[in-house]
């Protein structure tokens, strides 16, 4: 027994040895996998062992700081970043580029699909904004949104502005700039134009308009550069005959105030009398100083056509496009005496005879009383002086009648010998007296009596 137990003890010994060996190189580290901290005890002499031991097995494309195959007597803690899909989509256009990475900061991971970024380039992680250069926390597949920066030229209202943006359209680029375009200014592009490059934009911003439209004055706004493109910015057609103030070709006045007339004509028949003519025709068989109607005469009737413009309610203009008679008017036919017969009155004067009467306003008037202040006038037209028996009459009965006799009752026989004038009717007289045996007649209304025999060529009509 005893030779069987020393070999037995001669054979363990180098067992043992070995055990104590790898019982006294155990030894514990820490270790960072995919940013979790962990803690590993471990016999293991390579990086890679230690994990192995832990449970964690490296895939191609992983990254383990130190390296796998260093030895553990040289890694103080060891850092472990998984290998991941990480896709990025590029915009505007949508280009979706893939890669199988550990890399965590998205500059690099950016370089990793081929694109270099700019500092001022922007990239989205679930639609915020993540740094270029600090590492990525979320774990596992990621998707990156990424825009490249543009410059934007601006030219507001003359004045020029860089712009350096990653905004996907041209609205958005303009609202994170704070730059305000209101409804009405006038912008060379679409806001929603996506930006892929580099680009210039003006800009002119508008201004308060006032339009009087339709009895009410709007407020508007615009950056128009013509009347006629403000009121279609502010929702005005101007249709058919309407018109503005200034015209629609003309540039916004400095106050701003456009004035829109709302135009309409419309065509109207409008009838209308035609007056008719007196025929004045000398008959022979009729007694002077008597008439006789032998036609009536009837008015006619006419049709206008009138085109009729109204401004805003009001009619402002007719305008008569033509006329056509629908019955034509018909002469009255008048037949005047010329025949004269001697007449025979009794008079308080004795018995004269006439061959017309007629009623006048009678007045009178003597040398000094002729209607003149400080004047006397003692000849008359005839070269007979004025006294009793002189009568005096328009012109034109006087170079009818001159010469000729008249009976006045109250006043008897005169000769017609002298003008005057009297300014409320051509049947008048004036009777003529001495300045010693004036009467006044005032205005006095009665019949006159022409004494026979007629003047050469009277007719029977009194001029």
């Amino acid at each position: 027994m005893k030779p069987n137990w020393k070999i037995l003890l001669l054979l363990s010994l180098p067992v043992a040895g070995l055990v104590a060996g790898y019982l006294l190189m155990g030894r514990t580290l820490q270790a960072s996998v995919n940013g979790e901290a962990l803690t590993i005890r471990t016999h293991a002499l390579t990086v890679e062992g230690a994990l192995r031991s832990a449970g964690i097995e490296l895939a191609e494309g992983d990254e383990v700081k130190p390296g796998g195959s260093t030895w553990l007597s040289k890694a103080e803690q060891i850092e472990v970043n998984s290998s991941r899909l990480v896709r990025v989509r590029v915009e505007p256009g949508g280009e979706v580029l893939e890669v199988e990475t550990a890399l965590l900061t998205p500059r690099e991971i950016l370089e990793a699909v081929g694109i270099e970024a700019g500092a001022d380039d922007l990239v989205l992680l679930n639609g915020q904004s993540v740094a270029m250069d600090i590492p990525l926390n979320k774990r596992g597949e990621v998707i990156l949104t990424y825009r490249r920066a543009v410059e934007l030229l601006l030219t507001i209202d003359g004045e020029e502005r860089g712009l350096l943006t990653t905004a996907p359209n041209l609205g958005t680029a303009l609202w994170e700039a704070g730059i305000e375009v209101r409804k009405g200014d006038r912008i060379s592009q679409p806001l929603d134009l996506p930006l892929t490059g580099d680009l210039a934009v003006e800009i002119h911003s508008g201004r308060t308009i006032a339009i009087e439209v339709d009895g009410a004055t709007l407020q508007g706004y615009s950056a128009a550069e013509t009347v006629g493109e403000a009121l279609v910015e502010n929702g005005i057609a101007l249709q058919d005959l309407d018109y503005s103030d200034p015209s629609e070709s003309e540039a916004i006045p400095d106050d701003g105030l456009i004035r829109v007339a709302r135009v309409s004509e419309e065509l109207q028949v409008e009838q209308d009398t035609i007056p008719f003519e007196i025929q004045s025709v000398p008959d022979d068989t009729l007694e002077i100083n008597t008439r006789k109607v032998v036609q009536e005469g009837q008015v006619g009737i006419k049709a206008s056509r009138v085109r009729v413009r109204y401004e805003d309610g009001a009619e402002v203009a007719r305008e008569n496009e033509g006329e056509v008679t629908l019955a034509e008017a018909v002469d009255r036919v008048v037949h005047y005496g010329t025949k004269i017969v001697d007449k025979y009155l009794d008079t308080p004067d004795g018995p004269i005879t006439y061959y017309m009467a007629v009623d006048v306003t009678a007045t009178s008037y003597s040398p000094c009383r002729s209607g003149v202040p400080g004047k006397c006038y003692t000849g008359t037209s005839y070269g007979l002086p004025v006294q009793k028996g002189v009568i005096g009459v328009t012109r034109a009965w006087y170079y009818m009648f001159r010469g000729t006799q008249i009976y006045v009752p109250g006043y008897g026989v005169g000769t017609i010998a002298d003008i005057g004038y009297y300014p409320y009717s051509d049947s008048w007289i004036d009777l003529g007296y001495s300045d010693d045996d004036y009467q006044s007649w005032g205005a006095t209304n009665l019949t006159i009596y022409f004494l026979s025999p007629a003047p050469p060529g009277f007719t029977g009509v009194l001029p």
